[in-house]
């Protein structure tokens, strides 16, 4: 049976989004009339794409453009949130056909990079995707944390409302400015994907003041409804200090949510909050993979790719397979100076010999070039050239995207 392979159209978006539904098992599904009104409001059709099997949608994906900063700057990003097919067209290969026309899109669409986040990583390494980030998760009861050091002024806190997304996202572009993994926010992903002002518990965003009344950073958190006899959890989405006074003040502040049982922030893998935390066998640390990273378009993403450290001069050689985007596939001459990066195809013998699926997080820092020829998942001609790569794929930070999507 023939597969067609299309964006939606509006007339069909009930459908697409009853798929979404039933797969997540969501309290939607029952009536389809919420999802459906916000699937208008807020996606457009053409970022879409369904399959069609004898007339009939069997699966459907999104792909929300956006901008992930990669050493500071912004690169053009496909979000892809929801995957979701029909159980009786599951393992037919309509979702592998969706994921491969979603890429070939996106490099269209001049979307460099891709990112999706799944609890089944073996199928979307399968294209391409590969673990790039990871979040730390620390969990405390409030009262028992004592902090090893002060503010050196108290400042002052205060509550923002939807309305003032534009004072939180001042000090987010601040934040982001030379790190790897924060998306670029509009106004509308400001309001819903992080105020959550549609949702039924929104989040709370309490920014901090010093005592010149200048804003250094905020802090996003949920405060759930807790049982008659559980004061509940309150998770910590993220921290953005621009100063360690406006770091100290925010942790002081979440302490003092004290009636919480449990206080669940998930940090950035640099975070230093257990150095700070005079008894650290008061919090339970843990690590959770995050993000999947994907190039849509090799030349594109080393081309634009920022430096670390543009004064570096170097020249590095890769041999890329990838038998999902074969316009990625061939040997890639790189050469740097003066900070500008040239790319081109050459029929010269490689440096580096490795897959799509690795090149994702090698791009973005996540995993060093020695560590992936130690996995047996990169080929090295030598020492020098594994550090070439280190050198052209070095992050001043670690990566990490608070977004969920």
């Amino acid at each position: 049976m023939a597969l067609e392979i299309r964006p939606i159209t509006d007339d069909e978006v009930e459908q697409a989004e009853f798929i979404t539904t039933y797969s997540f098992n969501s309290p939607d599904r029952r009536d389809l009339a919420q999802a459906v009104e916000r699937s208008r409001r807020f996606f457009r059709t053409e970022w879409s794409l369904a399959s069609f099997e004898d007339g009939e949608m069997t699966a459907f994906l999104r792909v929300l453009p956006s901008a992930m900063h990669v050493n500071g700057r912004g690169l053009s990003f496909g979000a892809v949130a929801p995957v979701v097919s029909l159980p009786q067209h599951r393992r037919k290969g309509h979702v592998g056909a969706l994921l491969r026309r979603a890429l070939a899109d996106m490099r269209e669409r001049g979307q460099v990079l891709s990112g999706l986040h799944t609890p089944h990583p073996a199928l979307y390494r399968r294209y391409g995707w590969e673990i790039a980030s990871v979040k730390r998760i620390y969990s405390f009861a409030p009262k028992e944390i004592d902090l090893a050091a002060q503010p050196s002024e108290r400042g002052r806190m205060r509550l923002l409302t939807p309305d003032d997304w534009a004072e939180a996202d001042r000090l987010y572009r601040l934040h982001s400015e030379r790190r790897t993994g924060p998306l670029q926010r509009i106004d509308l992903w400001w309001r819903e994907a992080v105020f959550g002002a549609s949702r039924p518990v929104p989040a709370d965003i309490a920014l901090w003041e010093n005592n010149r009344g200048e804003a250094q950073g905020y802090v996003i958190y949920h405060q759930p409804a807790g049982q008659d006899d559980q004061p509940g959890t309150m998770p910590v989405r993220e921290l953005v200090a621009l100063s360690a006074d406006a770091y100290l003040n925010l942790i002081l502040y979440l302490l003092r949510h004290d009636l919480k049982q449990e206080i669940v922030w998930y940090a950035p893998p640099d975070d230093p909050f257990l150095s700070l935390v005079a008894d650290a066998t008061k919090v339970k640390v843990r690590e959770e993979y995050d993000l999947f990273l994907r190039i849509c378009d090799v030349e594109a993403a080393l081309k634009q790719r920022p430096l670390a450290h543009p004064e570096h001069q170097l020249a590095l050689t890769l041999q890329v397979s990838d038998d999902s985007a074969p316009w990625n596939e061939g040997t890639w001459r790189i050469e740097t100076a003066d900070g500008a990066v040239q790319v081109e195809r050459t029929a010269g013998e490689p440096d580096l010999t490795l897959s799509a699926t690795t090149l994702a997080p090698l791009f973005n820092g996540f995993l060093s070039p020695s560590g992936a020829a130690l996995a047996g998942l990169v080929s090295a001609r030598s020492e020098q050239a594994l550090a070439a790569a280190a050198a052209f794929f070095a992050t001043l930070y670690p990566p990490f995207c608070a977004d969920g999507f």
